[in-house]
């Protein structure tokens, strides 16, 4: 509110403003920055609840199941926007899809009750043994 209000007015212009720009940047699909959070796709809503979050600057980014309940299409978007705002933003994501820490992720940290039971850099990951790790057991090799 502090940088969309003077003297206690809210600052509409500015506000419309920001709210284009993260509909532009995000892929929001919505008639305008006006409509209600509730009358837009579940995708939609979850890309402007990342955008909200998105537009105050932070060093640390925190987001927990960002991409639960929406499509891969509105998965992609919210990825690519995270991606490309992380310059000097340290970013964690948790998710419990392989498939969302694959396609989102630099480097990908395994938990098992509490504990970090594996480490990976997605450039060279070896799925094998993420899936073992993720599953909780040894890596055992086919003969």
């Amino acid at each position: 509110l502090r940088r969309m209000s003077s003297l206690g007015v809210i600052k509409k212009r500015a506000e419309r403003v920001a709210a284009r720009r993260q509909i532009d940047e995000l892929g929001i699909v919505c008639r305008s920055e006006k409509d209600e959070l509730s009358s837009l796709s579940g995708g939609n809503q979850q890309k402007v609840m990342v955008a909200r979050w998105m537009s105050q600057a932070s060093r640390l980014f925190i987001l927990d199941e960002p991409f639960q309940g929406v499509d891969i299409s509105a998965r992609r978007d919210i990825a690519a926007k995270l991606r490309a705002s992380a310059d000097g933003r340290a970013t964690l994501i948790f998710v419990t899809e392989i498939d969302e820490a694959l396609e989102t992720a630099d480097r990908i940290l395994v938990m098992s009750e509490h504990t970090i039971v594996g480490e990976h850099r997605n450039a060279d990951i070896d799925l094998d043994r993420l899936l073992a790790e993720v599953a909780g057991g040894p890596l055992h090799d086919v003969a």
